[in-house]
Order: structure tokens, then sequence, then C-alpha cells
């Protein structure tokens, strides 16, 4: 019985907000909001990157564009 309530005493304190328990939730907490910021970051990188590939893109088809239209002269075909 004694050891019971040494284990229970020993328990509140560990769940106290200082205690160990609280303190690894503070840690683990911690490093998830920092991985969580380092994926913010790579997914902003990321959409940076494919917002700039979708800007190429476009200048890519509008040169292919030109060109088409030189090679086969389309425009100069007048519509009916």
């Amino acid at each position: 019985m004694i050891n019971a309530v040494e284990r229970i005493k020993t328990l509140e304190l560990d769940v106290k907000s200082d205690g160990r328990i609280s303190e690894v939730f503070s840690v683990m907490e911690k490093h998830m909001d920092a991985r969580f910021d380092q994926f913010d970051n790579r997914f902003d990188h990321l959409e940076s990157r494919l917002d700039r590939m979708n800007y190429q893109f476009i200048q890519l088809q509008a040169k292919l564009t030109i060109i088409l239209d030189a090679i086969t002269g389309i425009s100069d075909l007048t519509e009916e």
C-alpha cells in the first residue's frame, strides 16, 4: 500500500506543469513545430519552382505558336 501511495505521488509530480511528462510533451511539441516549419518551407520552395516552370511553359507555348504561324502562314488566311 505504501508503495502504491509513493507511485501515485511520483506520478502526480511527473504530470505537473514542470514535471517530467509535461517536459517530454513540450520537447515533442517543439520538435514537431520545427518539422512542420521545415515542411512549410519546402512546400513554399516547391510552389515557387512550380510557378516558375508554369511561366516558362506559357512562354514556350507562345513561341511555338509564333513559329507554327510563320511556317504554315495560318494567320494569312481569312476567316469565313
